[in-house]
């Protein structure tokens, strides 16, 4: 079964009361030029080094996450947000269980 995107006008629950154990990660919108992703990290887990087209921000709901960008590992704890450019590669390691929000903005592209 497919996971249910949230509509305009609706409200979502970015952290539910469930344990993180049984949360799961997840694209919460996908729309055109937007897309914003819940991702539930166990400890140890690695997103290794990769880049996108448009700009996007982490923001650490719970736990601490490991970020590399630019070239400098930073940990990003709760309540923490992080911008990384358009095309900037980074990547992410937990030592901890973590849950981050991740929003994307897709470049428009010129044909």
């Amino acid at each position: 079964m497919a996971l249910k995107h949230a509509g305009s006008g609706e409200v979502i629950e970015l952290l539910p009361t469930m344990t993180t154990s049984t949360q799961i990660s997840q694209a919460l919108i996908c729309a055109p030029r937007l897309e914003v992703m819940r991702l539930v990290l166990e400890a140890g887990k690695i997103i290794p080094v990769h880049s996108v087209a448009g700009p996007l921000t982490i923001q650490c709901l719970q736990g601490c996450v490991e970020v590399e960008a630019e070239g400098i590992w930073q940990s990003l704890h709760e309540h923490q947000l992080m911008f990384v450019a358009e095309g900037v590669e980074h990547a992410l390691q937990t030592k901890v269980d973590a849950i981050v929000l991740v929003t994307l903005i897709r470049l428009q592209h010129s044909d």
